[in-house]
């Protein structure tokens, strides 16, 4: 029997569907950051949103003693159990024409609202049934995970694509932290750094500038740089232009918020800023690499007791998080206030972990640099399938779950929101998309579902980055 911080076993509890995707994640996410865009000549400039006439916000509405995490950073003794059929999954489609989505949402408000005859005081629908029902049901069918439905106070936004705790109002300033993700990255369709318009990051940027009137700067050579990215540093080519900074890097990990890469010393040379100053970032994936590569590699005593090196690991990439959060929630740093929105780290294979769905592009050539090897954005895909299975993989998903738990804990308790790319981009990754696509994949959206990845398979293509400007954007405006 596996001990797990002095316990006799995991128990891992929560939607079946969502365990699927995290250990999916555990198999293939690596150099999270951002790769440029693909989808050769892929129309971004699509909504990917559902009907937006859902029910109003919904908190969880559960008391503190039910929720399965923990109030502080510790690893759990073992999750909470909690009824397998307590989030049936994934919401409205967002992929076909507004009649479709229009018809998703409402057959997911329909689904949610119970028979006609509930007495009156039936509790709200959960944020599972509402947001994420059409994740119900498909293969794998045998695995449970965590509930956002047992965060307490955790709030979704009624678009279904993040959760909504802030009213973010009279932005001054715009500072981007976090991985390679939200730099951006070259691919095969953009080989360059200046074809950079389809990054998440610039899009979002060019919105909020508009949305705000803030400041580009210098529009030519500053705001051009500042949307640019740098091949030797992994980093933008200009940290600062108007109203707008950007000090996120490729392969970066939660340490690299205060400590490490010191990200937040970078844009905050001050200690805080007096401007009313939005956060923005992606930031885990490199961290959950570390965590699986930790874990393969683990000696066998280690590994009977229940893995303790890799959950102090996850505790410290969670500790790091929630450090930064606190830092950037200061009104000390902040005294006008500050806003912070984040995204969770998302994988490629559909909720299957099957890393053989795709095999990413060793290197690229890029014209007056020459040839780029894609690991330097981070972990590669063929690094991580190389990586040795777990003893016991039931601890590794027990971790990976913890992990989002504590995400999700995280935003909840400091009122910060999180766009959730994990369960949007499930149903747009290898498995779920092309002409060998598996029509019985839990995450299957049908025969028209765009592929979201390019060459390097973990990081956006055009669409992908389209869709994740768009996920941002919700949760800013609501």
């Amino acid at each position: 029997m596996i001990r797990t911080r002095g316990h006799s076993e995991v128990v891992v509890s929560g939607p079946r569907w969502i365990e699927a995707l995290v250990i999916a994640l555990t198999l293939v996410v690596g150099g999270c950051g951002g790769d440029a865009g693909v989808a050769g000549g892929a129309d971004i400039g699509g909504s990917i949103f559902p009907d937006t006439s859902a029910p109003a916000d919904t908190a969880s509405g559960v008391d503190a003693a039910d929720t399965a995490v923990a109030a502080d950073t510790a690893a759990p003794d073992g999750a909470d159990a909690v009824d397998d059929d307590a989030g049936a999954d994934a919401g409205a489609d967002l992929d076909g024409d507004a009649a479709t989505a229009d018809a998703a949402v409402a057959d997911a408000v329909a689904d949610s609202a119970g028979p006609s005859d509930t007495t009156a005081d039936t509790a709200p629908p959960s944020i599972a049934d509402r947001c994420f029902s059409g994740l119900a049901g498909g293969a794998p069918t045998d695995l449970v995970g965590p509930d956002y439905d047992h965060i307490p106070g955790l709030v979704a936004g009624s678009h279904c694509f993040g959760t909504n705790h802030q009213d973010i109002t009279d932005v001054e300033r715009v500072v981007f932290l976090g991985d390679s993700m939200t730099v951006g990255t070259p691919n095969e369709e953009h080989l360059l750094s200046i074809t950079n318009s389809h990054f998440y990051r610039n899009r979002l940027a060019e919105w909020l500038a508009d949305a705000f009137a803030l400041d580009r700067g210098e529009p030519v050579v500053s705001w051009g740089l500042w949307k640019s990215y740098d091949y030797a540093t992994g980093k933008g080519g200009l940290r600062e232009s108007g109203d707008f900074a950007n000090c996120a890097k490729w392969g970066a990990r939660t340490d690299d918020f205060l400590a490490g890469g010191d990200q937040i010393g970078e844009c905050f040379p001050d200690g805080g800023s007096a401007a009313r100053t939005l956060i923005v970032f992606t930031m885990g994936g490199n961290d959950l690499a570390a965590i699986t590569q930790r874990g393969g590699e683990a000696s066998a005593d280690e590994a009977e007791s229940g893995y303790p090196s890799v959950w102090a690991l996850a505790e410290s990439a969670v500790a790091y998080l929630e450090e930064a959060i606190v830092w950037l929630k200061s009104a000390e740093h902040f005294p006008n206030g500050s806003y912070v929105v984040f995204g969770n780290p998302y994988e490629f294979t559909d909720s299957t972990g099957r890393t053989d769905s795709c095999t990413p592009r060793a290197s690229l050539t890029i014209p007056g640099v020459g040839e780029l090897d894609l690991s330097t954005l981070g972990l590669s895909v063929g690094s991580i399938a190389g990586f040795q299975e777990w003893a016991h993989p039931e601890v590794q998903a027990a971790i990976v779950v913890w992990i989002m738990n504590e995400y999700a804990r995280i935003v909840a308790e400091h009122q910060v929101d999180m766009v959730w790319a994990l369960e949007r981009f499930c149903g747009h990754g290898y498995i779920a998309t092309g002409p060998d696509a598996d029509p019985n994949n839990r995450c299957y959206l049908g025969p028209d579902a765009e592929l979201w990845f390019d060459v390097s398979c973990i990081h956006p293509n055009a669409a992908g980055h389209n869709a994740l400007f768009e996920m941002f954007r919700a949760v800013v405006e609501e």
